[in-house]
């Protein structure tokens, strides 16, 4: 082999990749830090105000969810829970990403995910709990949410739960698995609950729900019965999530950051 078709061999199999792959973590990363007024889980709470963390705007939203969210004896325990730090979903992403992000682009609005959703994430008990609801052109021509969306909804919301425990604070799914129990209606608000189960070095392991609203029967708001914990569940979910060994050498990018 000649030198001339050595280094081009070189150029295409070890320069070209490294500088192309470079290039686009240093593209991505750009709007991150820009981001610097944004709302955080660690901000202080605003008592009172529903929704008071959205990046997205009111008008793309119901307040009559939001407002009955706020009546749950579920949302009012997680907002004085001092261990519990709350947050909406767009805070936590860059505004320059945020049309780019499933939930918060595509899918976010009238009709779709009609609320921006409210989380509620326990770092230290490996615990989230997050309120979504979804809208009517979610669903398939019978009326229920397509299962796409729900497994779309439960892998972001494992995956959260599970970033804390791990030693860069991100990691990538390596196995999810659903189990459908029942269908959901459109226009439905529910409530995603999921908690670490087992976390060792790089890997995680979530399980979680996404469940009805939880509902006093007709018997249970007559004698002023307390509404239980959990609703019915619809789907139950496992999540296993693993740091890549290379995501070390990433710490220092604002992309990784917490």
């Amino acid at each position: 082999m000649s030198k001339f078709s050595y280094f081009r061999t070189v150029n295409r199999a070890v320069v070209l990749p490294v500088l192309g792959f470079t290039a686009g973590v240093a593209t991505f990363i750009k709007g991150w830090p820009d981001e610097s007024d944004a709302l955080m889980l660690a901000d202080p709470v605003q008592p009172g105000k529903v929704g008071w963390l959205s990046k997205q705007p009111q008008s793309l939203q119901r307040s009559d969810i939001l407002e009955k969210i706020a009546r749950l004896p579920l949302y009012q325990s997680l907002m004085a829970d001092p261990d519990v730090r709350h947050s909406s979903q767009s805070a936590n992403i860059p505004s320059s990403h945020r049309s780019y992000h499933v939930g918060q682009g595509q899918l976010f609005g009238p009709g779709k995910l009609e609320i921006d959703p409210l989380v509620f994430l326990n770092r230290d008990a490996g615990e989230i709990t997050v309120f979504y609801h979804l809208g009517r052109d979610l669903s398939n021509a019978e009326g229920r949410v397509h299962k796409g969306v729900l497994s779309l909804l439960l892998d972001e919301g494992l995956c959260f739960c599970g970033f804390p425990k791990l030693p860069s604070k991100r990691g990538v799914t390596a196995l999810l698995s659903l189990h459908f129990d029942r269908d959901i209606l459109a226009d439905s608000t529910v409530v995603l609950r999921a908690k670490v189960s087992e976390s060792k070095g790089r890997k995680c392991v979530i399980e979680g729900t996404l469940e009805a609203l939880p509902q006093r029967g007709w018997l249970g708001r007559l004698v002023g019965m307390s509404p239980p914990v959990h609703g019915d569940v619809y789907v139950r979910s496992k999540c296993i999530l693993v740091e890549p060994k290379w995501f070390k050498y990433f710490s220092w990018l604002a992309a990784f950051d917490e």
